[in-house]
């Protein structure tokens, strides 16, 4: 009898049922209850709780459960000794998993290269890069015998990947295929079902286990890159090897599938098997050729680590195709989500340890069982395939052509799945922006979201933000809802329009979800920081009304001319600077050094029209090896303080008007580690540390003068209506009453 119909009737016989009452079951937990009896009376009952095994699937369409003549581990990227303790948990489940369909269990373990972890082997006369190479294999040995004893009965068979061996980079003896054969040791187990048709020599494999062949094949390279894009390349011994090899097994039995073992993924075929980056092609398309021509192969193939809950860890079309996952940790497309460690690895991803138990039934049908071996379970639904048939009808259930659009339905979002949490009513500084939004739903899963935010049309951040599909072995454990942390300067009483699409595993992508952002500005209550300086400009001279600051016209000139505000001509005066020889020096008097003035909050509020936006054009600056300048960079402002070790600079959305005044206040505040400009009492801002360190009490307007007195950067045509300094910071709110206030001045409402 079949030991999953054993364990079954077991649970069943445990159940106790009591007389005088009800026995009732929670179908959850196998616990029985009572209720109460005829007579009213309580009455109590043997509570026996019965645990389904995790790793127990439902019968399988296809598969026949009761007649599993063949059970294997099929891994990859072991990755000895990273983490033991993880490999350990892998075999353990695996072995443990399969005693639950027969009694013998598991037949073998089967690897699909990257037993161990230092990259190849340098050198072939490389005598300490043997000796680690030897090491990491015996500490994968005695993971192993701690799993299967010291005379384990079930052999591990494998072929050797990137981080074992590499015959280009050492294609003499450390750690080839040989060197795992001896270290592993226990041969007479390890090798009981290889043939003598291996060529150890290449790399290349063959055993014969239960009637099913398994063929091992090592690339020589893994370095392709450039205008070839093979990828991985092989031996034209291996090659041909293999060819003959399938040929003879395939012609003796052509109803029975043959399991190729390699490293790389087959290009074109499952998850993650045309990964390119950096100019490296991680797959393999040397042997494409070879295993077109056997529709009873299957393929399992690591290197990539690619979760096996998306459901193209699968692929069928001349052949079938798998990918193993990694019991290590997982990897993903060059994708440019949040959270990632790496252009491939995710920041969670040691969270993830996955392989197979694949199962042959005595019609040659076969199971793969998806283990997660992280969270001590199996994932989603077994892959099945059918029997080699003759008409290769075997290879249509898992096709590309399961994400067409016949086949594959579009996720879908829900209408108010995004809400917002800020920090806007607050006097904070920096305005901090959290998006929340509800998973969407789907047929299978949703694998990213794209999150898009736009200011005037203009696209000021993306996100793409993968699922946790991957931690998980059922979609309904999957988190129902998402935050994501913006990191764009958000202005408020801005007006953000963001939208989320959800894309499935087959880049599918959902209805849009739009929502209109809208931080409030509160300015009801503000109150404006007292002058420090105020220079005016009249009679042809420049004066601070609060005598703070002494001004020298060193060729700038003071006269009333018109100018735009807001749209509106007015007649103001101002000091004009051209030609590039025209400025004027601002000597702080009473102050012997800057720092005195900005180891407290300062901020300059500057009205100009800057008619040249071509290259560098100073407005208030003294910067030399130190020093804290205002001044715009082909048109935009910007301001910059040198802070601590180095310059902090911070630089406003858009060049200004070439023709019209613009009102800039930039501030630097210790109190809050602020650096900010806001233009027109729009924020654009960054977050310095420290505090500034500026040189003399010497600035100019228009220009840039240097510590020991040398004056550069003169402004080619720039015109100052409006200079006013501050021992204190602004807020927006502060910024906007500011500009506002300063339109009433000029008779603009």
């Amino acid at each position: 009898m079949k030991k999953v119909i054993s364990l079954m009737l077991a649970a069943t016989m445990a159940l106790g049922i009591c007389a005088c009452g009800t026995t009732t079951t929670d179908p959850t937990t196998g616990t029985t209850g009572t209720t109460a009896g005829n007579n009213g009376t309580t009455t109590s009952a043997t509570t026996v709780t019965t645990t389904v095994n995790s790793f127990l699937v439902p019968d399988t369409a296809g598969f026949d459960a009761n007649n599993i003549v063949l059970q294997f581990g099929a891994v990859s990227d072991i990755h000895t000794p990273t983490n033991s303790k993880r490999v350990q948990n892998a075999l353990e489940q695996l072995k443990e998993a399969a005693l639950l369909y027969t009694d013998k269990g598991l037949d073998a373990i089967v690897v699909a290269g990257d037993l161990t972890d230092s990259y190849g082997s340098a050198s072939a006369t490389d005598e300490a890069n043997l000796t680690t190479k030897k090491n990491e294999i015996i500490s994968l040995k005695n993971v192993y015998e701690t799993v299967f004893g010291s005379t384990p009965s079930v052999p591990m068979i494998y072929a050797l990947g990137n981080h074992d061996h590499d015959f280009e980079r050492a294609p003499g003896t450390p750690g080839n295929l040989q060197v795992f054969l001896e270290t592993m040791g226990n041969q007479d187990v390890h090798m009981q079902y290889d043939v003598a048709c291996s060529d150890s020599a290449h790399g290349s494999r063959h055993a014969v286990i239960g009637n099913y062949h398994f063929l091992f094949v090592e690339p020589i390279t893994y370095s392709c890159t450039g205008a070839d894009d093979t990828g991985a390349k092989y031996y034209a011994e291996t090659k041909t090897w293999l060819d003959a090899t399938l040929k003879e097994i395939t012609e003796s039995a052509p109803n029975q599938y043959v399991f190729v073992v390699t490293h790389p993924m087959i290009y074109g075929t499952v998850y993650g098997s045309d990964l390119l980056t950096s100019g490296i092609y991680w797959y393999t398309k040397d042997i494409t050729p070879i295993l077109e021509k056997y529709p009873q192969v299957v393929t399992f193939g690591g290197h990539l680590h690619f979760p096996l809950a998306d459901e193209r860890s699968i692929m069928q079309d001349a052949f079938t195709s798998l990918g193993c996952g990694s019991v290590q940790y997982m990897a993903i497309e060059n994708g440019g989500y949040d959270n990632m460690a790496t252009a491939t690895t995710m920041k969670d991803k040691g969270q993830v340890s996955s392989g197979y138990l694949v199962q042959v039934d005595a019609s040659g049908n076969v199971r793969f069982i998806r283990m997660d071996f992280q969270n001590k379970t199996t994932t989603k639904d077994p892959f099945v395939i059918e029997a080699p048939k003759a008409d290769g009808s075997h290879l249509d259930k898992y096709t590309a052509d399961r994400g067409s659009t016949a086949n594959n339905k579009a996720p879908v979002l829900t209408d108010g799945a995004i809400t917002i949490k800020d920090n806007a009513h607050t006097t904070d500084d920096t305005l901090s922006v959290e998006v929340n939004f509800t998973a969407g739903m789907d047929d299978d899963l949703i694998h990213h979201y794209v999150l898009t935010i736009k200011e005037d049309g203009a696209v000021v951040e993306t996100h793409k933000i993968l699922t946790d599909f991957y931690r998980h072995g059922q979609v309904a454990d999957m988190a129902t809802s998402y935050k994501v942390k913006l990191t764009y300067d958000y202005a408020r009483g801005g007006k953000y329009q963001l939208s989320l699409v959800a894309y499935d595993s087959w880049d599918a992508a959902s209805n849009e979800i739009v929502y209109t952002y809208e931080p409030v500005l509160d300015t009801s209550k503000v109150t404006l920081p007292d002058v420090y300086a105020d220079i005016d400009f009249e009679n042809g001279a420049a004066k601070d009304k609060n005598n703070k600051v002494t001004v020298d016209l060193v060729g700038a000139t003071v006269a009333s001319g018109e100018y735009k505000l807001a749209g509106t001509t007015k007649t103001l005066t101002g000091i004009n600077m051209a030609g590039g020889t025209q400025y004027a020096k601002l000597t702080f008097d009473g102050v012997a050094d800057m720092d005195s003035l900005l180891k407290k909050d300062f901020s300059i509020e500057i009205v100009y029209v800057n008619r040249s936006n071509t290259g560098k054009q100073n407005l208030f600056s003294a910067m030399g090896t130190v020093g804290m300048g205002l001044y715009e960079q082909d048109g935009v402002p910007a301001f910059k303080d040198y802070i601590v070790k180095d310059f902090k600079e911070v630089t406003a959305k858009a060049a200004t008007s070439t023709e019209e005044l613009v009102h800039v206040i930039a501030t630097y505040a210790p109190s809050s580690a602020l650096l900010a400009v806001y233009v027109n009492g729009k924020l654009a801002k960054t977050v310095a540390s420290g505090y500034p360190k500026a040189q003399g009490n010497v600035y100019a307007i228009g220009a840039n003068i240097l510590a020991d007195g040398t004056v550069e950067g003169c402004a080619t045509d720039l015109s100052i209506v409006d200079i006013k300094i501050y021992n204190a910071k602004f807020s927006q709110a502060q910024a906007v009453v500011r500009y506002q206030n300063f339109l009433t001045e000029n008779g603009i409402n």
